[in-house]
């Protein structure tokens, strides 16, 4: 059995006075694969890069705390995997507070100019990992971005934020992600995450800024459970436009929100298309959303938008919502749709004793929409040719 040492016992300053990422990450290439990271302020003035085999536990009190200046460019973050290429293993990361210093490290300032993508966590090719019992804080964009991982599990993960910033999302997963858990999530102050909680984006622009370096694909197989927030910007995102978002389980949504509990939308409210609206991939709209189970959502809306809190614009095959409950005497938005199905062909659907008609969403003709307080079933169970 593995035994747990002291990344720190080389001299390493635990005041944040001096950048010490090169030592860590010396440390960490080291043969030896457990380590500790003691109470202190760690200043990193590079990613530090953890390789396979690794299982690092960070005292409660301990912060890595990305220096000033130091990302600069898309490859830069505050913490990744050691080989973005090749891929990683066996990369296990308990404890701490992740500080991605948004202050010292802004973006630049166009949507699509090269520079620093704002996250500050990134895993790529990356299998049979997790993270757990970790705060992210002050992130300039993304807190933490995966794409092609799988065999994962993320746990009791919480953001927090001096400043909140356009795209904060909180865990985004891109495309080529499968087999995973995120599990406990919670914003500890209003108005964060400001973006989505959680993100399962199969497709995206990835011209833009903030999405540099990821990629698109099938995201498959994902559980997603226990979503905290008082009001955040969305709960969970779901983004398909030709790659398809299979297999998911989402339960228990609870708090606030400022546009949507779920956001299914195909990205057309973003200020970078993701897709042609005058020349869709599909004739019948976007989107491949397939065996979706959706449950116990008690939720409400923070601010006054027309977006429904359940809003789903992308093609559906077994898409199944149970348990909804709106919590009026929270809500700030009496006027918007709890339910809206738009912009695509929808088969005949069942909310609780209601059938609605199959019928055809596509511009110019209006959505469906719903503005019940709570519903105990809503089923598509169109099944896909």
């Amino acid at each position: 059995m593995s035994t747990y040492r002291n990344l720190t016992d080389s001299g390493i300053l635990s005041d944040g006075s001096i950048p010490c990422a090169a030592s860590l990450n010396a440390r960490l290439q080291s043969e030896h694969s457990h380590w500790v990271l003691p109470a202190g302020t760690y200043t990193l003035e590079e990613a530090l890069k953890v390789p396979s085999g690794t299982h690092l536990k960070l005292d409660p009190k301990a912060v890595l705390r990305l220096a000033d200046g130091a990302a600069t460019r898309n490859e830069h973050y505050l913490i990744r995997n050691a080989d973005l290429q090749g891929g990683n293993t066996d990369i296990h990361i308990e404890g701490g507070t992740f500080d991605g210093n948004q202050n010292g490290n802004p973006r630049p300032e166009g949507l699509l100019d090269a520079g620093y993508s704002g996250a500050s966590l990134h895993f790529e090719n990356v299998s049979d990992f997790s993270l757990k019992n970790i705060t992210f804080t002050n992130s300039e964009a993304y807190y933490a971005r995966f794409t092609k991982v799988r065999n994962f599990h993320i746990e009791q993960i919480r953001f927090d934020s001096d400043r909140v910033r356009p795209n904060n999302d909180g865990i985004h997963l891109g495309g080529n992600c499968r087999d995973g858990v995120i599990r406990d999530i919670r914003a500890l102050r209003p108005a964060v995450t400001g973006d989505d909680m959680v993100a399962l984006n199969a497709d995206d622009a990835l011209q833009r800024t903030e999405v540099h370096g990821m990629t698109n694909g099938p995201i498959e197989n994902i559980l997603i459970e226990d979503i905290h927030a008082e009001s955040c910007h969305t709960f969970v995102r779901i983004l398909s436009v030709t790659s398809p978002i299979r297999n998911i389980r989402i339960r228990g949504l609870h708090g606030g929100c400022m546009n949507c509990a779920i956001n299914a939308d195909g990205a057309r409210r973003c200020r970078v298309p993701v897709f042609d609206e005058a020349n869709p991939p599909f004739a019948d709209g976007v989107g491949i959303l397939e065996d979706i189970h959706i449950s116990d959502l008690f939720v409400w809306k923070t601010s006054q938008t027309r977006h429904a809190l359940i809003d789903i614009h992308e093609r559906c095959w077994n898409v199944k919502i149970d348990n909804f409950q709106r919590q009026r005497e929270h809500d700030q938005s009496p006027d918007s749709p709890s339910l809206r199905f738009n912009h695509f062909i929808l088969p005949s659907a069942q909310l609780d004793e209601q059938t609605i008609p199959g019928q055809d969403l596509l511009d110019p003709n209006p959505p469906f929409e719903s503005f019940v307080d709570q519903f105990d079933s809503l089923v598509v169970n169109q099944t896909k040719s």
